[in-house]
């Protein structure tokens, strides 16, 4: 709970910190001695001619060599520095510019990552996405407006994107960040031990009833074998246990949030979960496999899942997409051969499968930066340049990788660096992805391949229907605030399935939340969405 708090505490620091910046677009006069200017008492055909150069010391004045801080979440590779410092040499002579990469690392990645932008320090570019509060925090000026900027200051980046993709990325009107350059899925599903499955002969885990006859299949068989080990959820208004991602195989939801759910065939029917029957039936069977010890009571004490890949464990229900999957496929191949690692993927079962949004990897120029311009041509640089997009992806080549018959990607085994090992996702362009070599194995390859087909037999075509939805929560921010205490003190036992009577607690949970203002919360955000699928034709 204190964590919770200090994290609630530490978003509200920022959103009143940035606040008065709203749609900022830096100007030659917000800085105090600009660093990157148009020459002046230029030749009109010398200007014309630098103005459409591809290089970037012809286009700009760079003569003042400047160093960047750059954000990225998670944990970095052990010999990252060593790329860093590689593509420094690189910028060095390019953009007469150095970066210094920081990490908020896993462990309570969300405050440091509020901190940076609250604390004033140095910041000049930052990793983004939907999930670390992007449109929230560009609503409040947290980070400068781009508009202005793309075409003289990242004209290859401009001419790159699709003035679409940019339009899905907007807040109220203005860009505040650069998406990545490829199309992928962010589509949530089961690992599971497939080997286990048919040496027990048990059912593929795709509908709930299958999903218990597997787990229950296998702990009768093998007593001693671990299960599945969920963990609680910070900062989630409608999945507070892992295991509630379960019922993924149940609905097909466009939107879930604060009880509130709506398909994905018919968006604007809005519907309050929390108070139906279903809710009740669904919270009764997660106490039913708890009961039946399908997870230890330990685990709303439990930080992080046990090991799938060490055999800790036989399936994983949340936090799990197809690239987490094709890891542990992988690592078996090589660890375990005598496994086989399944994956069942919700959208597929429901058939509401939609490629990403352009907001799950982007970067942002936070308001702490001195020197927005010079951010942007790095960052037009960085995402444009092959040389410099490949060390930040992949490495050095020949010491971390190789380029395997003139074309695809080869990992150097132990050398400390392997693909994307800088957590720069936000950095892709598919015009320089390295493709691994194909193999007789087309695992990962025909499930893509059926992700294509059911995204495009949708009733929308592959849309990912909340792609461009901000909430805006600033008339309920201490209500929502409220609502998550309450979540994490009564919600989270229920979806755990360690209550005595489920109905009794759903009741106590519910007079809990609407004393927290769970009403007004509601009806806010049902309006914002059913506003957001009009704008956007989702009837």
């Amino acid at each position: 709970m204190k964590k919770i708090t200090s994290i609630i505490l530490m978003l509200c620091m920022v959103l009143s910190l940035v606040g008065c910046a709203k749609k900022t677009t830096p100007t030659k006069e917000t800085n105090s001695e600009p660093t990157v200017a148009a020459t002046d008492n230029q030749e009109v055909e010398e200007e014309t001619t630098n103005s459409t150069s591809n290089d970037p010391k012809e286009r700009y004045d760079l003569s003042e060599p400047m160093n960047l801080v750059f954000y990225l979440v998670g944990d970095p590779g052990k010999d990252y520095q060593a790329v860093v410092d590689e593509l420094n040499k690189y910028l060095s002579e390019k953009i007469n510019t150095t970066i210094e990469f920081r990490f908020t690392t896993w462990t309570d990645w969300s405050q440091k990552y509020n901190l940076v932008l609250s604390s004033g320090e140095q910041c000049d570019l930052m990793y983004a996405a939907n999930w670390t509060n992007y449109g929230t925090l560009a609503q409040t000026g947290a980070f400068y407006a781009l508009d202005d900027l793309l075409a003289e200051y990242a004209p290859n980046l401009n001419s790159l994107m699709d003035q679409k993709i940019y339009d899905m990325c907007k807040v109220d009107g203005a860009l505040y960040c650069i998406p990545a350059d490829q199309r992928t899925y962010a589509a949530s599903g089961i690992r599971y031990r497939e080997d286990l499955r048919k040496k027990y002969d048990l059912p593929v885990p795709n509908t709930l009833e299958n999903f218990e006859a597997y787990i229950s299949g296998i702990q009768k068989n093998d007593p001693n074998q671990g299960l599945i080990s969920p963990i609680t959820i910070s900062n989630n208004y409608m999945n507070a246990f892992y295991m509630n991602s379960i019922f993924g195989l149940k609905y097909g939801n466009a939107m879930a949030n604060y009880g509130l759910t709506a398909s994905y065939e018919t968006p604007t029917d809005v519907q309050d979960y929390w108070r139906s029957p279903d809710f009740v039936e669904d919270m009764k069977l997660l106490k039913k496999w708890a009961d039946m010890g399908f997870w230890s009571r330990s685990s709303l004490s439990n930080t992080e899942e046990d090991s799938f890949d060490e055999g800790l464990i036989v399936a994983s229900v949340a936090n799990m997409n197809q690239d987490k999957w094709i890891g542990s496929y992988n690592a078996a191949k090589e660890k375990h051969p005598d496994w086989e690692i399944g994956y069942v993927t919700y959208g597929v079962v429901q058939n509401n499968l939609a490629p990403a949004s352009p907001l799950q990897n982007a970067t942002v120029i936070p308001h702490n930066s001195k020197n927005p311009e010079r951010a942007l041509i790095a960052l037009d640089f960085l995402m444009t340049d092959e040389t410099a997009n490949d060390l930040v992806q992949y490495g050095i080549q020949g010491k971390h990788w190789n380029l395997a018959e003139g074309e695809y990607y080869e990992e150097i085994k132990d050398s400390g660096f392997s693909y994307e090992n800088m957590n720069t996702w936000n950095l892709r362009n598919h015009l320089f992805k390295k493709e691994m070599k194909p193999s007789d194995d087309t695992a990962y390859k025909d499930l893509i391949d059926s992700y294509d087909v059911v995204s495009a037999n949708t009733k929308w075509q592959g849309k990912e229907l909340s792609t461009g939805f901000i909430e805006d929560y600033s008339t309920y921010e201490i209500e929502r605030a409220n609502l998550n205490s309450v979540i994490s003190q009564y919600l989270t036992p229920i979806q755990a399935g360690l209550v005595d009577d489920v109905e009794a607690s759903i009741q106590e949970f519910l007079k809990q939340a609407d004393a927290a203002g769970l009403q007004k919360i509601q009806d806010s955000y049902k309006q914002q969405w059913i506003a957001h699928c009009e704008e956007f034709g989702y009837k």
